[in-house]
């Protein structure tokens, strides 16, 4: 049975129909949680310290992007590692996503810097957690802009990884590292370390 044009018709005005309807729906969604968030603000749970993400949400996950790709000289010679498989690259994504939102969580205030009475592996090179949350409280902003710093990277490395592009992802790795040694350099790092 053939099809006519009409019933052609029919369906592509459906179908415009229903992408315009989700359309209008994600601007309504978005209006009304721009208005929920100007109304009262949102109480995040701040229990986790800023240690803890460090520790569990950024480091481990920018070693991952860190290492993926790399050059190895040794007796055997140079062995060049990159990222090859559908499955290295998604793991790769999770890492940047991690550190993506890791940062958010970094910017929320209101976190202790760590648990009371911790103390650093090194305390004679380090400030300590009540020295890092002086430094927070007079100027938290400072603060939000080198999360931010670290979110950036992490965006530029993810692009790497959708890309699939190794060069890219070695090139933005180092631009993750400038991010973050310009923090740690103000507030972990004593002066002259």
């Amino acid at each position: 049975m053939p099809i006519k044009v009409s019933q052609i018709l029919t369906v592509l005005v459906f179908s415009s129909g229903l992408l315009s309807c989700s359309e209008q729906a994600e601007d309504t969604l978005a209006e009304i949680q721009s208005e929920q968030a100007q109304e009262a603000p949102i109480n995040f749970n701040t229990q986790i310290t800023i240690r803890e993400i460090m520790a569990s949400l950024i480091d481990p996950h920018a070693d991952a992007l860190w290492n993926s790709v790399r050059i190895i000289s040794d007796a055997n010679g140079i062995t060049e590692y990159f990222p090859e498989t559908d499955e290295e690259w998604t793991a790769l994504r999770s890492n940047a996503v991690t550190i993506i939102e890791g940062s958010n969580a970094l910017m929320m205030p209101g976190r202790l810097v760590a648990p009371p009475g911790a103390t650093g592996i090194f305390p004679e090179f380090e400030f300590t957690p009540e020295e890092v949350a002086e430094r927070l409280v007079a100027d938290f902003q400072s603060w939000e802009g080198f999360a931010r710093g670290l979110q950036d990277a992490a965006i530029e490395m993810l692009d790497a990884v959708d890309a699939q592009d190794p060069d890219k992802l070695s090139d933005s790795g180092a631009f993750l590292d400038e991010a973050c040694e310009a923090c740690h350099s103000v507030y972990w790092y004593r002066a002259g370390i």
